[in-house]
């Protein structure tokens, strides 16, 4: 489970480890006679850091856009239920339609959200709820001479297809599944980024702890950050079901709104 607290000891721990590494190398190196090849080593630390920082941008694109996705997808889903509830309107049995309607986003909110960032493909009991919101459409009735009742049950129909679309995509999103060779090469390439910093001689041991444990500790955030964004409906860095509390809260104002 992602969190703040995990990501701050992460970065640190690893910050320490980079301190300790510094520590260990410099007694068994002299920075004298790592100097003689901080040339060849600088160029290619620089060589070594544009290719990561590439890959590294690129799998920070990769987990952005799915993350970006899920967004994108639950805020459609709740779009098409706003249209149902209003074509409902001019349904036979409109009311029950929105009662069912309302009985889902709530549902999506309070059973769905969670068991998601338990890292579960939904809950049964929103599945359930669903269910039920396709048994009331089946059992309407509209008049076949009304052109109205007809174009808008033929509309709540579409609109009912694409939200379980949206549904179903938002359920498959819980987790962008980076593959382990990309983790790898994350992980690995950061671990080397800072295995070249230790191989720069300089006399000032304050300068190499400073720039090796800050570029350790970034890197380490970086590739946490990863993970976090990598899980988008889990950890505090995440999907929230904003736009389904938004729609609740404008399905309650509207069944009372006739009562006024």
């Amino acid at each position: 489970m992602d969190s703040p607290l995990a990501r701050d000891l992460i970065t640190i721990a690893v910050m320490l480890l980079a301190a300790a590494a510094v520590y260990l190398v410099r007694r068994l190196v002299p920075p004298k006679d790592l100097r003689e090849n901080n040339e060849f080593t600088g160029f290619t630390w620089a060589f070594v850091g544009l290719v990561y920082g590439v890959y590294l941008a690129f799998t920070v694109v990769v987990v952005w856009e799915h993350y970006s996705s899920a967004d994108d997808t639950a805020t459609n889903e709740a779009a098409q239920l706003s249209e149902l509830w209003r074509d409902a309107d001019l349904l036979p049995g409109g009311h029950e339609v929105q009662d069912s309607l309302l009985n889902y986003a709530k549902s999506v909110v309070e059973d769905d959200w969670p068991a998601m960032a338990r890292g579960e493909e939904g809950s049964a009991k929103t599945n359930a709820v669903y269910e039920e919101v396709w048994r009331t459409y089946y059992n309407l009735h509209p008049n076949p001479s009304d052109p109205t009742q007809m174009a808008f049950y033929q509309q709540s129909l579409a609109h009912l297809n694409a939200l379980g679309i949206q549904r179903r995509h938002r359920i498959l999103s819980g987790s962008a599944n980076l593959p382990a060779i990309m983790w790898f090469l994350l992980i690995s390439g950061g671990v080397v980024m800072v295995a070249f910093s230790l191989m720069v001689g300089t006399p000032d041991a304050w300068l190499q702890y400073t720039i090796t444990t800050l570029l350790a500790g970034l890197l380490a955030f970086a590739i946490v950050i990863v993970a976090a964004l990598e899980e988008p409906f889990s950890g505090d860095v995440c999907v929230h079901p904003s736009a389904f509390n938004s729609v609740v809260q404008s399905f309650e104002a509207r069944r009372i709104a006739p009562q006024k």
